[in-house]
């Protein structure tokens, strides 16, 4: 996705944020807070590991969706918005430690980043900051570069189809109940390192995923917003 075609929506993502964070997902070691009564019926009935990843395809391929995503690794904090179209790029606005901010458009040939200057010292730590390619700031870097690792990862983080993992083991159903007031199945299993993994499927219309949460010393966070499908 060239990054001319991309920067009013990245404007669009950074003017919203203040709109998300009220919604965003929670810290990084918490899972999305459900409500305690469960829905009055309970579908999506069947197999649970056939129901999850059917609601992980059919999410991603939703035409649009938002993920609003929390990573920690170690004492750094990163949280993002990100808008993802079609195929595997991404882009919006990150931030880290609650205080630098800056945007990210990532594909599979470059990774394309702008900031404040607690965003960029955060990003190239002991490395030499980068001076901009372009007269708005942006700075361009191969996605093999070792500095922007951690936004593939985040991007990767809210790519349905790169989170589920086809060796999760003791995949089970758990009590229904509501996540942000709407009816969500709850799915609880265990990665191969075992590290707690909880899902919620939206039971009202489409079997979306509406969050994906891992515990863990690297805990992370996803919810989707903003899903759109044409037809």
């Amino acid at each position: 996705m060239p990054r001319t075609t991309t920067t009013a929506a990245l404007g669009c993502a950074v003017l919203l944020t203040a709109a998300a964070t009220a919604c965003g997902p929670g810290p990084a070691d918490a899972a999305p807070q459900p409500s305690a009564s469960a829905p009055a019926q309970a579908p999506l009935t069947g197999d649970p590991a056939a129901v999850l990843r059917a609601a992980y395809e059919e999410t991603e391929r939703a035409d649009s969706k938002t993920a609003l995503i929390t990573r920690r690794i170690g004492a750094r904090e990163i949280t993002a918005k990100l808008t993802f179209e079609n195929d595997s790029s991404c882009y919006g606005e990150v931030k880290v430690n609650h205080h630098g901010t800056g945007e990210i458009l990532v594909n599979d040939s470059k990774v394309s980043l702008r900031g404040d200057t607690d965003f960029l010292q955060d990003q190239f730590r002991d490395l030499p900051a980068k001076s901009p390619d372009t007269e708005d700031g942006w700075i361009d870097l191969k996605p093999g570069d070792p500095s922007v690792a951690h936004l593939l990862t985040l991007c990767k983080d809210g790519s349905p189809a790169r989170t589920f993992p086809a060796d999760r083991t003791g995949l089970h159903r758990g009590r229904d109940t509501y996540l942000n007031a709407r009816p969500v199945a709850v799915f609880l299993s265990k990665a191969p390192d075992g590290t707690d993994i909880t899902d919620h499927v939206h039971l009202d219309g489409k079997p979306y995923l509406l969050a994906h949460w891992e515990a863990g010393p690297n805990p992370t966070s996803v919810e989707y917003k903003n899903l759109t499908r044409a037809g």
